[in-house]
Protein backbone atom coordinates (compact mmCIF):
# COMPACT_ATOMS: atom_id res chain seq x y z
CA UNK A 1 0.00 0.00 0.00
CA UNK A 2 2.92 2.05 1.03
CA UNK A 3 4.98 1.70 -2.56
CA UNK A 4 1.32 2.77 -4.45
CA UNK A 5 0.74 5.77 -2.53
CA UNK A 6 4.16 6.88 -3.62
CA UNK A 7 3.79 6.43 -7.53
CA UNK A 8 0.36 8.66 -7.11
CA UNK A 9 2.27 11.47 -5.38
CA UNK A 10 5.07 11.16 -7.75
CA UNK A 11 3.18 11.20 -10.75
CA UNK A 12 0.93 14.55 -10.18
CA UNK A 13 4.30 16.28 -9.20
CA UNK A 14 5.54 15.61 -12.63
CA UNK A 15 2.77 16.86 -14.75
CA UNK A 16 3.39 20.56 -15.75
CA UNK A 17 1.54 23.36 -15.25
CA UNK A 18 -0.03 25.35 -18.30
CA UNK A 19 -1.84 28.56 -18.41
CA UNK A 20 -5.32 28.97 -18.45
CA UNK A 21 -4.70 32.45 -20.68
CA UNK A 22 -3.53 31.88 -23.89
CA UNK A 23 -1.91 35.26 -24.14
CA UNK A 24 1.20 34.51 -22.17
CA UNK A 25 1.88 32.41 -25.34
CA UNK A 26 1.91 35.56 -27.71
CA UNK A 27 3.61 38.95 -28.89
CA UNK A 28 1.36 42.02 -28.72
CA UNK A 29 2.53 45.14 -30.85
CA UNK A 30 1.34 48.45 -31.52
CA UNK A 31 1.90 49.89 -35.03
CA UNK A 32 1.59 53.83 -35.10
CA UNK A 33 2.01 55.91 -38.40
CA UNK A 34 1.01 59.51 -39.76
CA UNK A 35 1.11 60.99 -42.72
CA UNK A 36 1.15 64.66 -44.33
CA UNK A 37 -0.57 66.04 -47.01
CA UNK A 38 -1.60 69.74 -48.47
CA UNK A 39 -5.19 69.77 -48.79
CA UNK A 40 -6.33 69.59 -52.21
CA UNK A 41 -10.31 71.33 -51.60
CA UNK A 42 -11.24 74.74 -50.63
CA UNK A 43 -14.90 75.90 -48.71
CA UNK A 44 -15.93 79.07 -48.56
CA UNK A 45 -19.38 78.70 -45.77
CA UNK A 46 -21.48 81.69 -45.82
CA UNK A 47 -24.26 82.98 -43.75
CA UNK A 48 -26.09 85.74 -44.68
CA UNK A 49 -29.52 86.75 -41.68
CA UNK A 50 -32.51 88.35 -43.63
CA UNK A 51 -34.83 89.81 -40.92
CA UNK A 52 -38.53 91.17 -41.37
CA UNK A 53 -41.72 91.91 -39.36
CA UNK A 54 -43.89 89.62 -42.11
CA UNK A 55 -42.99 85.88 -42.09
CA UNK A 56 -43.93 85.63 -45.92
CA UNK A 57 -41.88 88.80 -46.77
CA UNK A 58 -38.58 87.56 -44.67
CA UNK A 59 -38.48 83.99 -46.66
CA UNK A 60 -38.90 85.97 -50.11
CA UNK A 61 -35.83 88.23 -49.41
CA UNK A 62 -33.92 85.01 -47.80
CA UNK A 63 -34.52 83.46 -51.58
CA UNK A 64 -33.88 86.38 -53.37
CA UNK A 65 -30.49 86.73 -51.45
CA UNK A 66 -29.90 82.87 -52.95
CA UNK A 67 -30.79 84.19 -56.45
CA UNK A 68 -28.03 87.56 -55.91
CA UNK A 69 -25.14 85.19 -54.91
CA UNK A 70 -25.69 83.23 -58.03
CA UNK A 71 -25.99 86.29 -59.87
CA UNK A 72 -22.70 87.36 -58.77
CA UNK A 73 -21.25 84.53 -59.97
CA UNK A 74 -22.38 84.53 -63.76
CA UNK A 75 -21.58 88.55 -63.58
CA UNK A 76 -17.70 87.55 -62.85
CA UNK A 77 -17.93 84.68 -65.58
CA UNK A 78 -17.64 82.00 -62.03
CA UNK A 79 -19.74 78.83 -62.48
CA UNK A 80 -22.70 79.39 -59.94
CA UNK A 81 -23.38 75.15 -59.91
CA UNK A 82 -19.86 75.41 -57.18
CA UNK A 83 -22.28 76.99 -54.92
CA UNK A 84 -24.19 74.44 -52.35
CA UNK A 85 -27.21 75.54 -50.57
CA UNK A 86 -29.12 73.63 -47.55
CA UNK A 87 -32.49 74.36 -45.92
CA UNK A 88 -32.45 77.96 -44.59
CA UNK A 89 -34.65 78.07 -40.98
CA UNK A 90 -36.85 81.37 -40.39
CA UNK A 91 -37.55 81.52 -36.90
CA UNK A 92 -39.66 84.04 -34.32
CA UNK A 93 -38.01 86.76 -32.84
CA UNK A 94 -39.03 87.29 -29.28
CA UNK A 95 -38.16 90.15 -26.41
CA UNK A 96 -39.17 89.17 -22.97
CA UNK A 97 -41.34 92.03 -21.54
CA UNK A 98 -40.02 92.32 -17.77
CA UNK A 99 -43.36 93.97 -16.36
CA UNK A 100 -45.98 91.35 -18.15
CA UNK A 101 -43.22 88.34 -18.27
CA UNK A 102 -44.65 87.29 -21.94
CA UNK A 103 -42.55 87.66 -24.69
CA UNK A 104 -43.22 90.53 -27.24
CA UNK A 105 -43.25 89.41 -30.99
CA UNK A 106 -40.39 91.49 -32.66
CA UNK A 107 -40.91 89.81 -36.39
CA UNK A 108 -38.98 87.00 -37.72
CA UNK A 109 -34.94 86.10 -38.66
CA UNK A 110 -34.22 83.82 -41.84
CA UNK A 111 -30.85 82.51 -42.01
CA UNK A 112 -29.34 81.31 -45.60
CA UNK A 113 -26.21 79.11 -44.86
CA UNK A 114 -23.96 78.73 -48.29
CA UNK A 115 -21.16 76.30 -49.23
CA UNK A 116 -18.57 76.83 -52.63
CA UNK A 117 -16.18 73.88 -52.76
CA UNK A 118 -13.03 73.79 -55.22
CA UNK A 119 -10.28 73.27 -55.43
CA UNK A 120 -7.03 75.05 -54.52
CA UNK A 121 -5.20 75.04 -57.82
CA UNK A 122 -8.74 76.54 -59.44
CA UNK A 123 -7.69 79.91 -60.49
CA UNK A 124 -11.19 81.12 -59.98
CA UNK A 125 -10.94 80.48 -56.17
CA UNK A 126 -8.69 83.38 -55.74
CA UNK A 127 -11.67 85.41 -57.64
CA UNK A 128 -14.32 84.00 -55.35
CA UNK A 129 -12.70 84.70 -52.32
CA UNK A 130 -11.89 88.43 -53.49
CA UNK A 131 -15.85 87.81 -54.57
CA UNK A 132 -17.02 87.34 -51.05
CA UNK A 133 -15.18 89.79 -49.29
CA UNK A 134 -16.30 92.81 -51.27
CA UNK A 135 -19.35 92.14 -52.44
CA UNK A 136 -21.49 90.32 -49.04
CA UNK A 137 -21.91 91.92 -45.52
CA UNK A 138 -22.07 88.32 -44.14
CA UNK A 139 -19.93 85.77 -41.76
CA UNK A 140 -17.51 83.94 -43.86
CA UNK A 141 -15.57 81.08 -42.69
CA UNK A 142 -12.52 79.30 -44.68
CA UNK A 143 -11.27 75.85 -44.43
CA UNK A 144 -9.88 73.56 -46.41
CA UNK A 145 -9.77 69.79 -46.96
CA UNK A 146 -8.34 66.45 -48.64
CA UNK A 147 -9.65 65.76 -51.66
CA UNK A 148 -11.38 61.42 -51.76
CA UNK A 149 -8.43 60.85 -53.83
CA UNK A 150 -6.32 62.05 -51.30
CA UNK A 151 -8.10 60.24 -48.42
CA UNK A 152 -8.00 57.08 -50.42
CA UNK A 153 -3.95 57.29 -50.89
CA UNK A 154 -3.99 58.31 -46.81
CA UNK A 155 -5.38 55.11 -45.64
CA UNK A 156 -3.47 52.96 -47.98
CA UNK A 157 -0.27 54.45 -46.67
CA UNK A 158 -1.21 54.59 -43.09
CA UNK A 159 -2.45 50.76 -42.76
CA UNK A 160 0.87 50.21 -44.58
CA UNK A 161 3.41 51.82 -42.84
CA UNK A 162 1.31 51.41 -39.23
CA UNK A 163 1.89 47.56 -40.38
CA UNK A 164 5.33 47.63 -41.60
CA UNK A 165 6.17 49.21 -37.59
CA UNK A 166 4.13 46.56 -35.65
CA UNK A 167 6.11 44.28 -37.37
CA UNK A 168 9.70 45.61 -36.96
CA UNK A 169 8.51 46.10 -32.92
CA UNK A 170 7.40 42.48 -32.62
CA UNK A 171 10.51 41.32 -34.62
CA UNK A 172 13.07 43.54 -32.02
CA UNK A 173 11.36 41.61 -29.21
CA UNK A 174 11.37 37.80 -30.34
CA UNK A 175 15.15 38.47 -30.92
CA UNK A 176 15.65 39.62 -27.40
CA UNK A 177 13.55 37.42 -25.91
CA UNK A 178 14.97 34.17 -27.92
CA UNK A 179 11.84 33.07 -29.28
CA UNK A 180 10.27 33.61 -33.09
CA UNK A 181 7.41 34.84 -34.32
CA UNK A 182 4.29 32.48 -34.98
CA UNK A 183 1.47 33.23 -37.42
CA UNK A 184 -1.02 36.94 -36.62
CA UNK A 185 -3.54 35.43 -34.67
CA UNK A 186 -5.56 39.10 -33.74
CA UNK A 187 -5.54 42.55 -36.17
CA UNK A 188 -6.89 45.56 -35.16
CA UNK A 189 -6.56 49.14 -36.16
CA UNK A 190 -8.21 52.55 -34.81
CA UNK A 191 -8.26 53.72 -31.90
CA UNK A 192 -5.01 52.96 -29.18
CA UNK A 193 -7.26 53.42 -26.11
CA UNK A 194 -9.00 50.06 -27.03
CA UNK A 195 -5.98 48.07 -26.57
CA UNK A 196 -7.09 46.64 -23.28
CA UNK A 197 -9.95 45.03 -25.23
CA UNK A 198 -7.86 43.84 -27.08
CA UNK A 199 -5.42 41.84 -25.28
CA UNK A 200 -8.42 40.25 -23.53
CA UNK A 201 -8.38 36.21 -24.64
CA UNK A 202 -12.50 35.93 -24.89
CA UNK A 203 -12.30 38.94 -26.86
CA UNK A 204 -13.82 38.94 -30.27
CA UNK A 205 -12.61 41.54 -32.65
CA UNK A 206 -15.03 43.39 -34.99
CA UNK A 207 -14.75 43.34 -39.04
CA UNK A 208 -15.09 45.98 -41.06
CA UNK A 209 -14.09 48.58 -38.51
CA UNK A 210 -13.10 51.86 -40.24
CA UNK A 211 -10.06 53.24 -40.44
CA UNK A 212 -9.34 55.82 -37.56
CA UNK A 213 -8.02 59.27 -38.91
CA UNK A 214 -7.32 62.31 -37.09
CA UNK A 215 -5.92 65.61 -38.52
CA UNK A 216 -4.64 69.00 -37.75
CA UNK A 217 -7.51 71.47 -38.98
CA UNK A 218 -5.95 74.37 -41.39
CA UNK A 219 -7.52 77.14 -42.02
CA UNK A 220 -7.03 80.03 -44.54
CA UNK A 221 -5.75 83.70 -43.05
CA UNK A 222 -7.45 86.47 -44.57
CA UNK A 223 -5.37 87.52 -47.37
CA UNK A 224 -4.08 83.84 -48.67
CA UNK A 225 -5.65 80.58 -49.66
CA UNK A 226 -2.18 78.74 -49.40
CA UNK A 227 -3.41 75.76 -47.11
CA UNK A 228 -1.09 74.36 -44.68
CA UNK A 229 0.08 70.74 -44.62
CA UNK A 230 -2.47 67.94 -42.20
CA UNK A 231 -1.19 65.50 -40.19
CA UNK A 232 -3.33 62.29 -40.20
CA UNK A 233 -2.38 59.34 -37.63
CA UNK A 234 -3.60 55.72 -37.32
CA UNK A 235 -2.57 52.73 -35.55
CA UNK A 236 -2.71 49.11 -35.79
CA UNK A 237 -2.51 46.38 -33.10
CA UNK A 238 -1.33 43.20 -34.05
CA UNK A 239 -0.99 39.61 -32.38
CA UNK A 240 1.82 37.04 -32.56
CA UNK A 241 2.11 33.38 -31.72
CA UNK A 242 5.24 32.40 -29.85
CA UNK A 243 7.32 29.94 -31.26
CA UNK A 244 9.91 28.49 -28.73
Amino acid sequence: MRHILTFIVTLAISIPVVSQDPFCETIVTQGKSSVKQTPEIINFFIEFKVEHSDYYACSSIALATIDSVRWRFRQNGIDEGLIKTSNYSISEMTERDNRTQRNIHLGYQARVPITISTEVSDPYASKIFELIQTSFKSNVRIDFQLSQNQIEEVKKTLLKLAVEDANSKAKILAENLNVELGKVTKVQYGDPREVRNFTRSNYDLIEGRAVSISGSVSRASITTLKPEEITMTTSVMLAWDIIY
